[in-house]
């Protein structure tokens, strides 16, 4: 069985609570995101072609969305793991625009 799933681009917004991030889905509705969900980026890579190159996506990579909301500059963390020995979180800044999808499990 396929899994369901909100796809679409990471966003965000400033509400009277403050900044949000939300999963702007294909129809113009959105899903807004809450700190310890999971989340997926979907990665790509640039292939050569007649006329240099272009952009092709690829798979998923899954993660924890966190975020740091607290200033005029919100940043979404996507986070993929633990680093040994440590334990430290191993994540990414995620720019908005990109192509994200959260199950809807």
């Amino acid at each position: 069985m396929d899994t369901a799933y909100f796809k679409g681009t990471l966003q965000v917004k400033k509400t009277a609570g403050g900044w949000r991030h939300y999963i702007l889905l294909g129809d113009g509705s959105h899903y807004d995101l809450h700190c310890g969900s999971s989340l997926e980026v979907q990665l790509g890579e640039w292939v050569p072609d007649n006329e240099g190159e272009h952009f092709e996506a690829r798979n998923w990579l899954a993660g924890r969305y966190e975020a740091n909301l607290s200033s005029d500059n919100p940043k979404a963390h996507l986070y993929i793991g633990y680093a040994a020995p440590l334990g430290q979180g191993v994540y990414v800044v995620m720019p908005t625009g990109i192509r994200v999808r959260h199950s809807k499990k």
